[in-house]
């Protein structure tokens, strides 16, 4: 129970990679307030959560402006009384039209909810932070950050998550006198906690058994309790970092990697 007496506010926590770490922080005995624009799913996952001891509590905000960032943080002060731990998970959805082209891009939203909401988020959030003492911050990178995946995602998105890399290093100096760490987690294949998962298909399966060293894509809740870790005072002398979480994905040489799954997928057939 590291999180014990803790608050946090988890972006984007209705679904996905963000619920799993909602769960994983209240697990651990925080109370935590979920930022979404998904009102009813934000809801019903605080109040599946919800206890006496630890509440969870939903607050809609749209925090793609800087004013619904200041109210999520007001909110979640007045609600729960403070805050020890910001998660800056929320996300822009991946839209197929913008995969593989340059112009018509969506580099606004991701400039708007990636990189300036963070800012936000963390500079209303500071006092707050700082009051607690043991304050963290937690960004939500990407493996794509780094590698490129344009068959996957634009290159908005990719460089989004770049630049959250370099605003955790410049918050963690930044806010380091104050006694406030900040770190970011970069997942690679993760399934998804509902609707269709990676691993729902052989193929896909063929491919991770063959690319990742773990021989499996991660959970949710693998993540969330890595994000845990780092938001912990088992941390606390640990900021400025990106921690990666891909079960090896990116150990290998690529080529040896292409040849061993084409060689896996032929006697497949």
């Amino acid at each position: 129970m590291r999180h014990t007496g803790q608050i946090a506010l988890v972006t984007g926590g209705a679904q996905g990679i963000g619920q799993g770490i909602v769960e994983t922080l209240h697990q651990n005995g925080a109370s935590v307030a979920i930022v979404d624009i998904q009102k009813d799913k934000a809801g019903q996952v605080a109040q599946k959560l919800s206890t006496k001891d630890a509440p969870v509590i939903a607050i809609e905000a749209d925090i793609m402006a800087p004013e619904g960032c200041k109210k999520a943080i007001q909110q979640v002060e007045a609600s729960l009384g403070g805050l020890d731990i910001l998660v800056n998970n929320a996300a822009v959805a991946r839209k197929k039209e913008y995969i593989g082209k340059l112009a018509g891009t969506d580099w606004n939203d991701h400039s708007k909810l990636v990189l300036e909401a963070a800012v936000h988020l963390a500079d209303y959030a500071t006092p707050l932070l700082k009051k607690s003492g043991h304050g963290a911050i937690l960004n939500v990178s990407s493996v794509t950050a780094l590698r490129i995946a344009h068959q996957q995602t634009s290159w908005a998105y990719h460089v989004s998550k770049a630049g959250l890399e370099q605003l955790t290093r410049y918050l963690a100096v930044k806010l380091g006198p104050d006694n406030i760490r900040v770190n970011a987690v970069a997942p690679g294949l993760v399934n998804r906690s509902e609707g269709v998962k990676l691993t729902d298909f052989p193929e896909n399966v063929r491919i991770v058994e063959q690319t990742v060293p773990l021989r499996r894509v991660a959970s949710a809740s693998d993540i969330g309790r890595t994000v845990s870790f780092l938001c912990s005072d088992e941390a606390s002398y640990i900021t400025g970092q990106v921690l990666t979480i891909d079960g090896g994905l990116g150990l290998t040489e690529t080529f040896g990697t292409g040849l061993a799954l084409s060689q896996a997928l032929a006697s497949s057939d």
